[in-house]
């Protein structure tokens, strides 16, 4: 490690949020402190390595010297949107940044390390208090320069609700019913691909609440509703506020202000109106130098439909069988019907 460089930054922790705690390693218990701009930071779809470039400066730090150097930091209230992936929680985030003076992060790295490490069960390397504790400085890293922080998780991450997060952090849970979720996860041009990405995790971490097959057994449309199930029984378990993304898009106004009460941010009914009826809603919320909107949407969905029909109806066969079977599933459904 470079010695002065690492001082560098760590001095600068409390004067510049533009240091960022870009990643974690709990197996190091270390930190990627990089330098970047904060314009990025608040308008980047994911904070991953997406918005590293040749010319970002970093320097790996022990986690513990970043701890010290954030000691004196306050600790403005840091809120969660967890979410079963494509179902528009994106377009949450970015309204609910335009709409209140919360700093809107989208999928920082680290919960992916919390997470991953999470799903090892007995074989963490994290006890749950290091954990919580790792957790904590990340928060206070997150919301420098802001009265609070909403961090947008990745799809991966909603065990953390009710296996990480102490119990006064407020989150919300972002999806759509199931029959929709499927069919826009499989309208996808790499949809397999991406399915198959974090399929192992999801399984072992819903494995390990009720019994599955093995997964190399799953169809594709098995695995887009093991995505779904797995998130939202995590979602269940934790108790989260669950919206419907296809609620958002009818009524944006009062959707939204539900959400930013719930996750205890301040959004002003004026600022909210502006946010839902500014550009924001016909971008495409992970890309928006694309048009995306709410009659677009419905298009993908009604050709998946027509292109996927046999692999939808297989995911949601699976699902119901399940739901057949297993109580905490059959609840779940219900809540969609």
């Amino acid at each position: 490690m470079n010695t002065n460089l690492a001082n560098q930054f760590l001095s600068a922790l409390g004067g510049d949020p533009g240091v960022f705690p870009h990643q974690y390693v709990p197996v190091m218990d270390q930190m990627l402190l990089a330098r970047l701009p904060v314009a990025t930071l608040r308008e980047a779809s994911f904070l991953d390595e997406r918005i590293m470039t040749r010319e970002t400066q970093g320097i790996w730090v022990p986690a513990d010297q970043v701890a010290a150097a954030a000691a004196a930091l306050p600790a403005p209230p840091v809120s969660y949107i967890f979410h079963s992936g494509h179902c528009g929680s994106t377009l949450v985030s970015r309204l609910l940044g335009a709409a209140s003076e919360a700093i809107a992060l989208r999928e920082p790295l680290p919960l992916r390390a919390f997470a991953f490490d999470a799903a090892e069960g007995g074989a963490a390397m994290l006890a749950p208090d290091m954990a919580r504790a790792r957790l904590s400085l990340l928060e206070k890293l997150w919301a420098r320069g802001a009265s609070a922080a909403v961090v947008k998780a990745t799809s991966i991450c909603t065990g953390l609700a009710a296996d990480l997060l102490p119990p006064d952090r407020k989150a919300v849970y972002v999806s759509q019913r199931p029959d929709i979720h499927l069919a826009v996860l499989l309208a996808g041009r790499n949809a397999v691909n991406d399915l198959r990405a974090f399929a192992q995790l999801r399984w072992r971490r819903l494995n390990a609440q009720i019994s599955l097959t093995p997964l190399a057994k799953f169809s594709s449309g098995e695995l887009a509703a093991l995505g779904w199930l797995a998130e939202m029984e995590a979602a269940a378990r934790a108790d989260l506020p669950v919206f419907d993304f296809d609620a958002v898009l009818r009524s944006p106004e009062e959707t939204l202000s539900a959400v930013a009460a719930a996750l205890g941010v301040s959004a002003p009914p004026d600022r909210i109106a502006a946010a839902a009826s500014s550009p924001i809603m016909k971008r495409y919320s992970k890309a928006p130098e694309h048009d995306y909107d709410a009659a677009l949407r419905s298009e993908v969905i009604a050709k998946a439909r027509l292109d996927h029909g046999a692999e939808i109806q297989k995911g949601l066969d699976w699902l119901n069988r399940l739901g057949a079977r297993e109580a905490s599933v059959k609840t779940v459904l219900d809540h969609w019907a």
